[in-house]
């Protein structure tokens, strides 16, 4: 019997099925499954005969499932991750807008110009009509917070993390 990729597609419920029952979370689940639907795969585009798809399916998830994980791998430039490098400046960027966001109020709303527009303080003591020491003094404690709340140096610039990120 020829088994076609229609024969795995309808086998994919009930495979996910499985998974998640032999899996200890639901994303090692999706991971067991794609895994084991891989093998199979190969072995029938490689003109593999399987009698029976549905028991060899379910029988190659549970052996999948029993093999310890791969560890201590590694990094080279064949297995590296594929995310692109902006990804990493995202990740910082959402880190920073978080911390920003649990500022007090009359401090990012300091904050927020300066690392994105790259106001100046005498533009911002204009613009929220504040003179400029007192500009300085909010700009600098949340600075001090966000340093502390992202576990930063206190010689770096939270705005590093924001540079070359777009607005």
């Amino acid at each position: 019997m020829t088994n076609t990729p229609h024969d795995l597609t309808t086998l994919m419920p009930a495979l996910q099925r499985l998974a998640r029952i032999l899996a200890p979370s639901p994303d090692l689940a999706e991971d067991m499954a794609q895994d084991a639907l891989l093998r199979v795969w190969a072995r029938l585009k490689k003109g593999g005969e399987i009698d029976d798809l549905r028991p060899y399916l379910m029988t190659t998830l549970r052996n999948a499932s029993t093999r310890p994980p791969v560890q201590g791998q590694e990094l080279t430039d064949q297995n590296a991750p594929s995310h692109p490098a902006e990804i990493w400046d995202r990740f910082a960027c959402a880190d920073v807008s978080r911390a920003i966001s649990r500022l007090p109020d009359d401090q990012a709303d300091l904050l927020r110009p300066l690392v994105m527009d790259g106001s100046s303080y005498a533009e911002l003591a204009k613009a929220f009509d504040l003179p400029i020491g007192t500009v300085m003094s909010r700009i600098s404690r949340a600075r001090a917070h966000l340093r502390a709340e992202l576990d930063l140096p206190k010689s770096g610039a939270v705005e590093v993390l924001l540079d070359g990120v777009p607005a």
